[in-house]
């Protein structure tokens, strides 16, 4: 969710030093992406640092299906988990971003601008369905408990990336 970097990489001739960077690292598993899906994520150092992940998606099962959310907010040296098995309730999502509540805890997500990029993703194991993933978004994050805003963040570095397909 925000591990420290130091090296470098040679991309086209050129020299880019990761040193004292920020890195994210997640893991995808299964034969398909679901059918609807939001993830964003951001990573943002200085006074105020922090790192959140935010996913929702269809869940289907062999009967029906559900709409499911984890989010995990780093914020502080403290981790506010909000999920599903935890109670989360969404609020709302779209291609423009999301609202989730837990109890007191609110996080709202708000797509302003981003380049999306097409990415290859899998069906039933087979690489055919293209999504289209913004590596370089600029996503506002508001986080608070109550009526106290714990934090507002804006970044143009997120990603952000929502797909639906019937």
């Amino acid at each position: 969710m925000g591990h420290s970097l130091s090296g470098t990489l040679e991309l086209n001739g050129e020299r880019l030093d990761f040193s004292d960077g920020i890195g994210y690292i997640e893991t995808d598993r299964g034969r398909s992406f679901p059918s609807r899906y939001l993830w964003t994520q951001c990573v943002w150092d200085g006074t105020e640092c922090g790192s959140l992940m935010l996913a929702i998606a269809t869940i289907p099962l062999p009967v029906g299906g559900f709409t499911g959310c984890i989010c995990s907010v780093l914020y502080r040296g403290r981790e506010y988990r909000l999920a599903t098995y935890r109670g989360v309730k969404i609020e709302a999502w779209s291609s423009t971003g999301a609202v989730i509540r837990q109890g007191r805890y609110r996080l709202e997500a708000e797509l302003l601008n981003e380049r999306r990029q097409p990415l290859q993703a899998p069906v039933e194991g087979r690489m055919e369905r293209t999504i289209h993933e913004s590596l370089c978004a600029e996503v506002r994050y508001r986080f608070g408990y109550g009526n106290k805003l714990l934090f507002q963040h804006t970044d143009s570095n997120a990603s952000f990336e929502y797909s639906f397909v019937n």
